[in-house]
């Protein structure tokens, strides 16, 4: 199903969309219906910041999600000296 929007536009807008199209090497329909997805796309995945609560309720179940048989990380993986040895010998 295709819907069709109009839109009002002045003439200098209309030219400068025509510009952007053609160097681009598209069509006037197809710059502004990748602009009309984009839009659509970034809307449906912004996420509404979590509380302090909540955060901590989706670590939570993160952490749940850990099977027990996993060994934990060794103290000494967090060490200064294991972590940037590579950068130092530069």
């Amino acid at each position: 199903m295709t819907v069709m929007v109009p839109v009002a536009l002045t003439f200098e807008e209309q030219t400068a969309l025509l510009e952007q199209a053609n160097a681009m090497g598209v069509s006037l329909d197809t710059l502004l219906h990748t602009a009309v997805v984009k839009i659509i796309s970034t809307r449906q995945q912004s996420q509404p910041d979590l509380s302090p609560d909540e955060l901590d309720r989706a670590f939570e179940e993160m952490a749940d999600m850990i099977p027990e048989n996993v060994p934990g990380i060794p103290e000494s993986a967090l060490n200064r000296e294991n972590i940037y040895t590579r950068e130092d010998d530069w």
